[in-house]
């Protein structure tokens, strides 16, 4: 089947694809000692994935590798993202040297620790 002719061997026909990121959707949940941070990442493996804190601001970076099935030559590409970025700035009660990730199947979730003198602190009430 000739969908398109190729120019030269090393270019593709057509391409739109341009470096955009799209913002991953994210839950966010709290108890009384920690964060829950739950992102959607379709599509990207978790080597792909990039988590850093600095100056109190939770950065997040993936990679989407788009890459033709083995022994196809692209014709046209039209998927236009090539990741996923988003940032959050973490404020005073998250003890950023203690945050912890899992990924499985798309799914990062990340966990926050309060500082703790930033816990909320339960008052019990004494019965006279």
């Amino acid at each position: 089947m000739n969908l398109a002719k190729k120019e030269s061997k090393d270019r593709q026909v057509e391409s739109t694809r341009g470096n955009s990121f799209r913002t991953p959707a994210c839950d966010i949940h709290e108890n009384e000692n920690s964060y829950l941070m739950i992102f959607d990442l379709p599509g990207v493996e978790k080597k792909d994935v990039n988590i850093t804190v600095e100056q109190n601001v939770l950065n997040l970076s993936a990679e989407c590798s788009k890459a033709p099935g083995e022994g196809y030559d692209m014709l046209r590409e039209e998927m236009q993202f090539s990741g996923y970025k988003r940032s959050f700035e973490l404020g005073e009660t998250v003890d950023s040297g203690n945050i912890s990730a899992q990924y499985d199947n798309g799914s990062l979730i990340l966990t926050l620790p309060k500082k703790e003198n930033k816990k909320t602190k339960k008052i019990q009430i004494e019965l006279k």
